[in-house]
């Protein structure tokens, strides 16, 4: 019997007019349904408390910010930050922006700022790309590099995108980065990386712009609960030390014997604690280890100092300035000085034919809660915001007002099946359970006319699987397109163009990838592009070591039951959300969505998935789903 589950109705909040509102004026496009209503919230806020936006994929977020901070600062002043991911993404408010100028004929100026490591013309020359090398390059050639001059600059007269800056540098043959810093100045708005917010880098920001009477925008705000800690964490692999071995031959023997002897007792240490290793990985004390092994403070000093003159060398021999003991002395001094900080972690574990050792830092409410009274007020928005109490405590936001936007997406053209009797529990997928849902995602994929894809709870879930599903997309003469943990940037890229235009062609294929991975939630497919989701099981974090401290940190920071809720429960049915979302980005398109695991069907799991599953979920048994010819 087919089960209606919990539904939640949307409040019609429609807002009328607006015509005379200034931020009417600036918004580029003809506004839908609860744009106007948003953009006269955040003016009416702003100015006296930061803000969280949840608001659906394909909302127009961006332009309708924009507009709101834009008719504030036009008279009072100020700039607006934009926040994003990854430097890759710093580029659309500032297209956001050029449509804005094109609209009004206005001249707002902004920029998309991006690091030394995209922007060095003299690293592109070297073929020196990490962005370590190319710091210590700039530190040490920069009076010496042929594109660092003085130059006068005036304001442009249109927003720039990071290819344009760099054109401009190589045109003016001067530094594009330092261009960009002079432009800083002029602009109105300025897109950057989290990166330039949560970590150090942000002072080498705050001489050019000033924080205090800044707006600031965190864009896609879900990620900081992550950003904050990788932004302070790192790790070395065994094969750095076996690397910076090697280096010590680039000197006299007699001249690195004790030298040589330290990092023998370091990697000596690090496979007598591998050995250790029962499952996926073990915690340890750094400084216990050190001591252990009788490595000292001024050893590291001394292999620092002797990195320094390895990249220095390196540097005037034409080379990439990179130091295998460079980079381990400075893991080992870090760990060190950090051994005994609350929320900082270290651990041992193998991946890829070698064992890796990790500093890891959990702490995102105590990193982030400071930094955001340097602004003069803040917008946090995403479509995986919920629930806003949750994401405002673990980043350690207290003043604030928040506003949830109902999905704008046309209900009768969404399906939702959570499917009873099917579940990724547990450590292995027994053969009774692969059974069911090879047949389940046979039944789904030949249902499926137009792109499908299979969203996985993991890498090993998905191996399990792949052969299920390669058979039922040989069956139906699909093409499968699969993620795998070790691609390339150019491949993915490559893999999601291909996916893309299939359908166009009349030939529909079928994407195979992980929740959480690069096409899971970093990747849009608008209309046919993808209109057929099946979730193999809840992502989860596996209850590894590194799971179970990282839910203990939470529990001694937030509670016992709030803690585990922050820590895994909240962030493994937010990557679940996010998947769903790839395919709805307007009113018009259309998706069928199969949950397969009956724990999504679970109230306190229900209750974290977009509204729009909410409230066309239907719960149907696995066998039901499986036989009934009207499913889906």
């Amino acid at each position: 019997m087919v089960k209606r589950i919990f539904r939640v109705r949307a409040v019609d909040s429609k807002s009328h007019g607006g015509s005379l509102d200034p931020f009417m004026k600036l918004f580029p496009y003809k506004p839908r349904e609860y744009q106007v209503e948003t953009m006269r919230f955040i003016t009416s806020i702003i100015r006296r408390k930061n803000i969280c936006l949840h608001a659906p994929t394909g909302f127009g977020k961006t332009p309708l910010i924009l507009a709101s901070l834009l008719s504030i600062i036009e008279n009072g002043g100020g700039k607006i930050i934009w926040a994003v991911r990854t430097g890759n993404e710093t580029d659309r408010p500032i297209e956001e922006l050029k449509k804005i100028n094109e609209h009004t004929r206005k001249k707002f100026f902004g920029l998309s700022f991006r690091g030394k490591r995209d922007m060095c013309l003299l690293a592109r020359e070297l073929g020196i790309r990490g962005y370590e090398e190319v710091t210590f390059l700039c530190q040490k050639e920069r009076y010496n590099c042929p594109f660092y001059r003085e130059i006068r600059v005036n304001k442009p007269n249109n927003p720039l995108l990071y290819s344009e800056i760099l054109n401009l540098g190589k045109e003016k043959e001067t530094c594009p980065y330092f261009l960009q810093r002079k432009l800083l100045k002029f602009a109105d708005v300025i897109s950057l990386s989290y990166n330039y917010i949560v970590s150090p880098l942000s002072w080498s920001l705050r001489k050019s712009v000033p924080f205090h009477s800044s707006f600031l925008v965190v864009d896609e705000a879900h990620n900081l609960q992550f950003a904050a800690g990788n932004a302070n964490s790192s790790k070395i692999s065994l094969r750095s030390i076996e690397r910076s071995l090697k280096e010590l031959d680039l000197f006299e023997k007699n001249e690195v014997k004790g030298l040589r002897k330290l990092l023998t007792r370091i990697k000596e240490g690090i496979l007598s604690l591998s050995e250790e290793i029962i499952k996926d990985d073990i915690s340890f004390n750094p400084a216990e280890f050190l001591e252990k092994n009788r490595v000292f403070e001024a050893d590291l000093e001394l292999l620092l100092n002797l990195g320094r003159k390895i990249k220095l060398k390196k540097l005037d021999e034409g080379k990439a300035p990179v130091s295998s003991i460079h980079r381990v002395a400075s893991f080992w001094l870090s760990a060190l000085q950090n051994s005994h900080t609350e929320g900082i972690s270290f651990l041992v574990f193998k991946k890829k034919g070698t064992v890796y050792v990790e500093m890891w830092d959990m702490r995102a409410s105590e990193i982030l809660k400071d930094i955001w009274s340097n602004f003069r007020k803040c917008i946090f928005c995403s479509g995986s915001l919920k629930p806003i109490s949750a994401f405002s405590e673990i980043i350690g936001l207290k003043s604030y007002e928040s506003k949830v936007i109902p999905s704008f997406f046309t209900l009768s053209k969404i399906k939702t099946y959570i499917i009873k009797g099917l579940t990724t529990k547990g450590e292995e997928l027994p053969a009774e359970m692969r059974y069911l849902y090879s047949k389940a995602l046979k039944k789904f994929l030949s249902r499926a006319e137009t792109n499908a894809a299979v969203f996985t709870a993991s890498y090993r879930i998905q191996n399990e699987l792949l052969d299920s599903i390669n058979d039922a997309s040989s069956f139906l003469q699909r093409k499968v397109f699969i993620e795998r943990e070790d691609m390339s940037g150019d491949e993915g890229r490559e893999i999601l163009n291909e996916f893309k235009k299939s359908v166009h062609k009349g030939e529909p294929c079928v994407l195979v990838a992980p929740m959480g991975g690069r096409f899971a939630e970093g990747a849009d497919f608008p209309g046919e592009e993808l209109e057929n989701i099946f979730l193999v099981g809840i992502p989860f974090d596996k209850l590894t070591n590194r799971t179970e401290l990282y839910i203990q940190y939470y529990q001694k920071t937030f509670g016992e039951d709030k803690g585990k809720f922050y820590a895994y429960f909240v962030p493994a049915l937010r990557r679940a959300s996010q998947a769903l979302g790839r395919a709805l980005r307007s009113k018009e398109d259309k998706a069928t969505f199969v949950c397969g695991d009956e724990r999504y069907g679970f109230r306190n799991f229900f209750s974290l998935l977009p509204d729009y599953v909410q409230r066309t979920a239907i719960q149907v048994s696995v066998h039901e789903f499986i036989e009934k010819t009207s499913i889906p």
